[in-house]
C-alpha cells in the first residue's frame, strides 16, 4: 500500500494526510538525515569509548568500543546515502537495543548522573521508533535504493 493510498481517519485530517503524501520522499529523506545525525555526532566525539564500557563492566571494551564506532560508521552512510536502508535502519535499532539495555540503565547509576541517563534512554527509545518507522518505509525515492531498484 502506498503513502498516497491512505485515507484520513477524519475530515480534518485530510490536510494534513495530504501534506504528508506529496511530500513523503522529501520527509523521508529528512527522517534518515536527522538519524543518521544523532549515530554522526556519536562516533565522531568518540563514543562510545572504552574507557565508559569498562565503567559499566561492558564485554571486552577494547573490542567493542572500535567496533561500535564501525557500526556508527555503517549507519550513517546507510542512512544518508539511502543505500540498504532498511539493512542499515535495522542495524540502527539493535545498535540503540543493545544500549538502551546496558548502557543507559539511569536507575543503576549514582544519583547526580541518573537525569542524563535518563535522557539517553529516552533518546534511544524515540531513535528505536524512528528506525522501525525508517524500515517500514524505507528510504523513498531520494535514495541508491530506489536507483538499483530502477523505478
Amino acid at each position: 500500500m502506498s503513502l498516497q493510498s491512505i485515507r484520513s481517519s477524519h475530515s480534518l485530517l485530510s490536510a494534513t494526510d495530504g501534506i504528508a503524501a506529496g511530500m513523503s520522499d522529501i520527509l523521508l529523506l529528512l527522517a534518515r538525515l536527522l538519524i543518521a545525525a544523532v549515530f554522526l555526532m556519536t562516533v565522531w566525539t568518540g563514543g562510545p569509548n572504552a574507557a565508559y564500557l569498562k565503567s559499566i563492566n561492558f564485554i571486552a571494551p577494547e573490542i567493542m568500543s572500535p567496533f561500535a564506532h564501525v557500526v556508527e560508521w555503517i549507519i550513517v552512510i546507510t542512512l544518508v546515502l539511502g543505500l540498504a536502508t532498511r539493512y542499515g535502519a535495522l542495524l540502527a535499532f539493535a545498535f540503540v537495543v543493545i544500549a538502551l539495555l546496558t548502557a543507559h540503565l539511569y536507575w543503576e547509576f549514582p544519583a547526580a548522573a541518573q537525569n542524563l541517563q535518563y535522557v539517553f534512554l529516552s533518546k534511544d527509545l524515540s531513535i528505536a521508533g524512528g528506525t522501525l518507522a525508517l524500515f517500514v518505509a524505507g528510504g523513498g525515492r531520494i535514495s541508491i535504493d530506489r536507483m538499483l531498484a530502477g523505478k
